[in-house]
């Protein structure tokens, strides 16, 4: 059964860089529009963890790349028999031309 993590995001080391600097700068700056910036860097932030499967876990994050293992293992798979469909064509091909020129 999987954990229920209510507050993941709170937990974005990433996020929480980007809204300080932001912060900060608004504060250097007098210019508190700033912040909008930074919370807007905090959901990009949040958005590439969502991506790239950060927020996960442990045990999805080693489904994850048990799932990416497989998606390599069949796409060699598939360009194996591409390749020997390919090389059987091009066998027909010059066998018909053999044939054809007896």
């Amino acid at each position: 059964m999987q954990t229920s993590r209510p507050f993941w995001f709170l937990l974005n080391l990433y996020g929480w860089v980007i809204l300080g600097m932001s912060a900060i700068t608004a504060f250097i700056l007098s210019l508190w529009w700033v912040v909008l910036l930074g919370v807007i860097g905090y959901l990009v932030a949040l958005l590439v963890d969502l991506v790239s499967g950060g927020s996960l876990g442990r045990t999805g994050a080693v489904r994850l790349a048990r799932a990416e293992q497989e998606n390599r293992e069949l796409r060699a798979e598939q360009a194996r028999l591409l390749g020997a469909i390919k090389e059987r064509d091009a066998k027909q091909v010059n066998q018909k031309s053999v044939n054809s020129s007896q």
